[in-house]
C-alpha cells in the first residue's frame, strides 16, 4: 500500500509537469536573468541531492513559490523514501511509460538499472510488457 501511494505521489508530480519538460517549450532563464525569488530556488535545487536544473524546474520557475513547494515534494518522494531505491525508480519509470513521460524515462531508467533493476525488466516496462512476457504476445 505505501509503494503504490509512492507511485501515486510520484505519477502526481510527473502528470503535472509533463508539459513542460522540455526547455524547447519554454526558453530557460539564465542564472544572471533570474528575479532573487527564482535565483533562490534555482540555488536550492543545485545544492541538494539532484545537483542540477535538468526536469521540469525550467518551467516551474515562473512561479519561485510553486517551484520550491514542488522542489521540496519531489526531492522527498525521491531521496528521502523509506523504499529500497531499486523499487522507488520502478515506480517512477512505470508512471512515466503510463504516461508517456519521455524525458522522465530517459532520466530514470538508467538510475533504475544503476539501482539494481534487471534490464530485462527495464526494457519490459519500457515497451509496456510484464517482465517475462513473450514478445510474441
Amino acid at each position: 500500500m505505501k509503494a503504490m501511494l509512492y507511485a501515486a505521489a510520484i505519477g502526481l508530480l510527473l502528470a503535472g509537469s509533463a508539459v513542460a519538460l522540455t526547455g524547447g517549450r519554454m526558453a530557460e532563464i539564465p542564472l544572471d536573468k533570474m528575479t532573487p525569488a527564482q535565483r533562490t530556488v534555482a540555488d536550492s535545487i543545485m545544492s541538494g541531492p539532484r545537483k542540477g536544473m535538468s526536469g521540469p524546474f525550467n518551467a516551474w520557475l515562473r512561479s519561485p513559490e510553486l517551484a520550491d513547494r514542488l522542489q521540496k515534494v519531489g526531492e522527498y518522494v525521491r531521496f528521502n523514501t523509506s523504499l529500497d531505491k531499486r523499487l522507488n525508480e520502478m515506480a517512477i519509470i512505470m508512471t512515466a511509460q503510463y504516461w508517456g513521460s519521455q524525458y522522465e524515462w530517459y532520466a530514470h531508467a538508467p538510475l533504475a538499472i544503476k539501482a539494481g533493476l534487471d534490464p530485462q525488466i527495464v526494457a519490459a516496462l519500457g515497451a509496456g510488457r510484464e517482465a517475462g512476457e513473450d514478445e510474441g504476445r
